[in-house]
């Protein structure tokens, strides 16, 4: 069972990517940009830090993508380090990926798939600032693996209904969570870090419940009958990562 336990940790820590401590990254992270050289990047123009003396480096090995930076802050303290990716390079696509500590200087992601993806990384100080640097690219996998880490084999989830509600069922690898939140909403495109939904749709996901257990299960009152509803967990790690599940559809079935 210890042996069990213990795989289920690895395998999780792996997927959702692992924050890298400055004792331990920055001659990695050096000797990397040596060899890959650094990638562009684009930032805002405000008083967070300066963009002449700051850097963002990303190295992509197969399914792993290894973030590193430097800032000279020069406005405000930082308070956290907000890292979000997409896959189009819009930002309305972007999807959470990490909340740091402000010390942090570095993360690696563990990517679904081969496509390239975008990097935002975003610094926020204690008084409400931001900036942002990025977007950052990173090159499809053109050697186009097969073993890629999928999501629904790590953070297992069911979801059944009737006219009056639904089960939420989830069983998660045993690890050190901070929060695991819930959200519905009638349509799925109201993913719950958007306000507007496509095609001139508008509205908010609403908040199902937040929980520390990894293994539950949740019965959510429906309002209509007649309405589809779907579901996102939003899953974040002690080590800051960040693991998105959804939209995920309540289903009739057998309970």
């Amino acid at each position: 069972m210890n042996t069990s336990k213990m795989t289920g940790t690895i395998i999780a820590a792996l997927l959702t990517g692992i924050a890298l401590m400055p004792s331990c990254s920055k001659q990695s992270e050096t000797q990397e940009a040596k060899k890959t050289g650094k990638s562009p990047v684009a930032v805002k123009a405000n008083d967070v830090f300066s963009t002449a003396k700051s850097s963002l480096n990303v190295v992509r090995n197969g399914q792993y993508v290894t973030l590193g930076w430097q800032i000279d802050v020069t406005g405000g303290k930082i308070r956290k380090i907000d890292i979000t990716r997409s896959s189009t390079g819009k930002i309305t696509n972007r999807k959470a990926v990490a909340t740091l500590e402000p010390g942090a200087t570095g993360f690696k992601d563990c990517l679904p798939d081969e496509n390239a993806y975008w990097y935002w990384v975003r610094f926020v100080t204690v008084d409400g600032k931001f900036q942002d640097m990025g977007p950052v690219r990173v090159e499809m996998d053109k050697a186009g693996s097969s073993h890629y880490i999928k999501l629904a084999d790590i953070y297992k989830i069911s979801i059944t209904r009737t006219d009056d509600a639904a089960t939420l069922k989830w069983d998660f690898p045993e690890e050190s969570y901070v929060g695991i939140k819930i959200t519905r909403a009638p349509r799925p495109a109201m993913a719950p870090s958007n306000r507007t939904g496509q095609k001139g749709q508008t509205g908010k996901a609403t908040p199902v419940i937040t929980t520390l257990e990894r293994k539950s299960q949740y019965t959510d009152a429906l309002a209509n009958p007649n309405s589809d509803y779907w579901y996102w967990f939003q899953i974040t790690l002690k080590s800051g990562a960040i693991v998105e599940r959804g939209p995920i559809k309540a289903e009739y079935g057998n309970q």
